[in-house]
């Protein structure tokens, strides 16, 4: 019986006819949310430091279980810790990363958009909303000392479908102040909605 050969000419035809068809492919780009739509959406607005990391098993999956201190509520009435959970981590010799879930160093500050996470086995747990549109580090600018912000999804340019850039969306070193106080506004402005 004769080994079975894989014919180099078929091969480079399938390639050939996949990158005809990619330009045809279709992607789900999800549209960045405004700062007034992810204030709308989120349960919780907290300015928090994270005192606490802990990776568990929970319906075959890891997480990452991240405790936080609530220095500031800016929408919502957190208690003085929460707990937020965020898929992927490592338990024991086991990894699981998950691309685009915030993760969390002790002592970091950052300004959390937060909602219920989904019905079900997880019941009552945080989870952030939109995930990196949802998190804004805060670091100090190292000659005012003034308190700055930057959302995740500033840090990675993403992909722009309509014009073939990179390009980047979010909210770069804004002042923490001013942060606050479009949340603020935004909330406002929806309680007075009918």
């Amino acid at each position: 019986m004769k080994p079975a050969l894989i014919d180099l000419t078929s091969i480079s035809f399938v390639i050939a006819f996949a990158l005809l068809l990619s330009p045809f492919a279709q992607s789900t780009t999800l549209a960045p949310l405004s700062l007034a739509q992810l204030t709308s959406s989120a349960a919780n607005v907290v300015h928090v430091e994270c005192v606490g990391n802990q990776a568990v098993w929970r319906d075959a999956e890891i997480w990452t279980v991240t405790s936080f201190r609530v220095l500031e509520n800016w929408k919502g009435n957190s208690p003085q810790e929460i707990r937020v959970w965020m898929i992927g981590g490592r338990a024991g010799p086991v990894t699981s990363y998950v691309p685009g879930a915030p993760r969390f160093r002790i002592g970091e500050e950052t300004v959390l958009f937060l909602e219920p996470a989904a019905s079900g086995s997880f019941g009552g747990v945080l989870s952030i909303t939109a995930w990196g549109e949802g998190t804004f580090r805060i670091h100090r600018d190292p000659r005012t000392y003034e308190m700055r912000v930057t959302q995740d999804t500033a840090i990675t340019p993403n992909f722009d479908p309509s014009s073939r850039t990179f390009r980047e969306t979010g909210i770069r070193n804004w002042p923490l102040a001013k942060l606050k106080a479009r949340v603020i506004a935004a909330e406002s402005s929806q309680r007075r909605m009918p």
